[in-house]
């Protein structure tokens, strides 16, 4: 059961943006984020898609055990694969302050691993959507569009329930469907894999050369102490 769990808590000496792991990032934003708003009343809510699915979870469980155990904690994940076993499941149902909302496509896969065969199980309460029940999207037989966020992020927009009839209830482009994928209609034409970095992210500086453009704020490592 160390599997997700190493990835969440391993330093890495040789990536080029940060040195420090993703639990380090995180207890540190946030507590940097609830000493700056100590006056008001917080609540955290983690996401994330796939892997970061996995991570936004053990991250929710690891804040309430060893950070804020008097402050809800919400992780709403899209695509989550399994994270523990029963007796991780049954350790974290225990915290009243943590919710865990899985938002899962019927016919993904992904959520199925590593499997009930090594001991995990599903955490959390699920939310079942099923990416056949839009008119927009293809018949697709690729498991890689099973599993595409945006996909998912389209059918909650307009899920009606099991039963109910498919109706955007939230306005969010179709053009997002096929960011990086093919699901989209050929009807709405919007061409398939359409997000790229404009100029592989060189740009033309004062002096007439192109150079690599520096990150933005929000791409920025955090700060090692």
């Amino acid at each position: 059961m160390n599997g997700w769990y190493t990835l969440y808590v391993s330093d890495d000496t040789r990536s080029p943006f940060t040195k420090t792991s993703a639990r380090t990032q995180i207890v540190t934003k946030i507590k940097e984020l609830m000493n700056q708003y100590k006056d008001e009343k917080l609540s955290i809510v983690l996401t994330g898609h796939s892997l970061g699915a996995s991570l936004s979870v053990l991250s929710a469980f690891d804040l309430v055990e060893n950070v804020v155990a008097d402050k809800p904690v919400a992780a709403i994940v899209f695509g989550c694969p399994q994270v523990g076993n029963k007796a991780f499941r049954e350790r974290l149902q225990k915290y009243t302050n943590l919710q865990v909302l899985h938002i899962r496509n019927t016919i993904d896969i992904i959520p199925h691993y590593p499997s009930r065969f090594l001991g995990y199980v599903h955490t959390g309460i699920e939310l079942l959507i099923d990416t056949r029940k839009s008119p927009c999207l293809k018949d697709s037989k690729n498991p890689s569009d099973w599993h595409n966020l945006q996909a998912m992020l389209h059918l909650v927009a307009g899920w009606n329930g099991e039963e109910g009839e498919f109706e955007m209830k939230v306005k969010r482009s179709l053009s997002l469907i096929n960011k990086s994928c093919d699901f989209l209609k050929d009807e709405y034409l919007v061409p398939a894999s359409w997000w790229v970095e404009k100029n592989k992210g060189m740009m033309l500086n004062q002096d007439g050369e192109w150079v690599l453009a520096p990150p933005a704020d929000e791409d920025l490592p955090v700060p090692e102490n």
